[in-house]
């Protein structure tokens, strides 16, 4: 009779992997179905603006599009799959490569028409200003 070890966490873990399959909250529309793969993000709160960055290597700033429509940011791309020339397969492909978008709604008071990007060493930045904020006037009422 062979013995048979059991790990106990086996289960918990197996239901960690289940439950991040599961669609997120409704309220987050960062994720894009369609999509190869799903970039890496950061996004900072500083006290004036927003700043992301996404991690997105083998793929060129003018290969990138991204658009602003109704407080929500868009970021689409497509990384290109290597090629071999030389008639030698990959023994392992771990790099996803495809097609990917992701979206971001952006809260009120964001400056749409400064927003401004750079992409470097595979690491595009976005900086989102946020609006001045309007000190409430007084109205003065006729008779």
């Amino acid at each position: 009779m062979a013995i048979m070890t059991r790990d106990p966490w086996s289960l918990l873990d197996q239901w960690n992997r289940e439950m991040n399959q599961l669609p997120s909250r409704g309220d987050d529309t960062s994720r894009v179905e369609g999509s190869d793969w799903t970039p890496a993000v950061d996004i900072k709160e500083e006290d004036d603006r927003f700043v992301l960055h996404a991690d997105i290597p083998g793929v060129s700033a003018d290969e990138i599009e991204l658009s602003m429509d109704q407080n929500v940011l868009t970021i689409k791309g497509e990384r290109k799959h290597e090629s071999t020339e030389s008639g030698q397969g990959f023994k392992r492909v771990e790099r996803s490569h495809g097609v990917f978008t992701r979206r971001f709604a952006l809260p009120e008071g964001v400056d749409a028409e400064h927003i401004s990007a750079s992409s470097k060493d595979g690491v595009l930045e976005v900086v989102i200003p946020k609006q001045e904020p309007q000190s409430p006037r007084r109205i003065s009422v006729q008779s």
